[in-house]
């Protein structure tokens, strides 16, 4: 059995890779290491790794010939690369998601498809439920380039399904993080790489934002196994339920490091296309209903894992 897997030199990518290996499974990975890295990836004769396009028609319709599933992955991260970029994220949300969707229509392997809880837009803090409205905000602020690419996806993913018949997974993704993510496109290992520093935490606005935070390798076993599950359309948050302020968050990385760390605020500068989004909390009771799957690592945990890895990487 083989599995395809594009962006899979990324956060979740990778460790989705060695979830199957674990199970088994032979893994092609499709990225073109813009933001992902291939040493994220083990040492395995069962990958084949292909730096390219997914947005590469004749590429990604050979790639699906040879597999049993996708995981379809492949996106630009990070706020600052976003607003830099916004044709770049919508293209490969646009064009390589209905490229992908195409070809594993035409030879009908299930999918899944890696969104983001972007789409839901701001809100009060209530847990966001999967069956709600979704608004993100103008498409004057780039920023919502992305949630606009990855709404679009979603709509292809189940136009598909109803169509074609084609098992989709659709995963709106909450914060993941992990030891392997770059300082550049996540808060947790931006604050630790300061707190290791010595430098000032720096919270932006007044630190009162939420968001609930999954690690890596508990996101890459629920993609897993929705996606062998797959069988119709289904669409599933992916994070745990428990919220944490901005502030808060900075403060569990100075106990962690250096209580003596000063704290700052700030406003963000990532100029005239950023818009802020005060609260980002899932609701997880269809994602444990079709996994059967609880997180293994909560917030504490994440952070000493991460610091872990960042220690033993500056040690080398």
């Amino acid at each position: 059995m083989r599995v395809l897997v594009t962006g899979g030199c990324g956060l979740i990518g990778s460790a989705l890779v060695e979830r199957a290996l674990r199970d088994g499974w032979d893994v092609s990975v499709l990225d073109n290491l813009s933001t992902g890295r291939r040493e994220h990836l083990p040492a395995d004769d069962r990958i084949e790794l292909i730096e390219g396009d997914v947005c590469d028609d004749e590429l990604v319709a050979s790639l699906v010939r040879r597999c049993d599933r996708v995981a379809h992955l492949a996106a630009g991260v990070g706020v600052a690369l976003v607003l830099n970029r916004p044709t770049g994220s919508l293209r490969q949300s646009l064009l390589g998601t209905e490229t992908v969707l195409r070809h594993a229509a035409a030879h009908r392997r299930p999918v899944f498809f890696a969104s983001t809880s972007e789409v839901y837009g701001d809100s009060d803090g209530t847990p966001l439920r999967e069956d709600a409205n979704i608004g993100f905000g103008s498409p004057e602020k780039t920023r919502f380039s992305y949630a606009a690419g990855k709404t679009a996806g979603e709509a292809l993913a189940f136009a598909y399904a109803h169509e074609y018949g084609l098992p989709v997974v659709v995963g709106r993704f909450f914060n993941v993080t992990g030891a392997r993510q770059s300082a550049a496109s996540g808060v947790v290992p931006k604050l630790l790489e300061l707190a290791q520093a010595g430098q000032p935490l720096i919270v932006h606005g007044d630190g009162a934002q939420t968001r609930s935070f999954l690690d890596a390798e508990d996101a890459a076993e629920f993609v897993w196994r929705l996606l062998l599950g797959a069988s119709g359309g289904l669409l599933c948050n992916i994070g745990r339920d428990e919220s944490v302020t901005m502030r808060a968050l900075a403060e569990r990385v100075r106990e962690l490091v250096d209580p003596s760390i000063e704290l700052v605020h700030a406003e963000p500068d990532y100029g005239d296309g950023f818009a802020p989004i005060r609260h980002r909390r899932p609701d997880c009771a269809r994602l444990l209903e079709h996994t059967q799957f609880e997180p293994r690592w909560d917030l504490d945990a994440i952070l000493r894992r991460c610091l872990s890895y960042c220690e033993r990487s500056h040690a080398k």
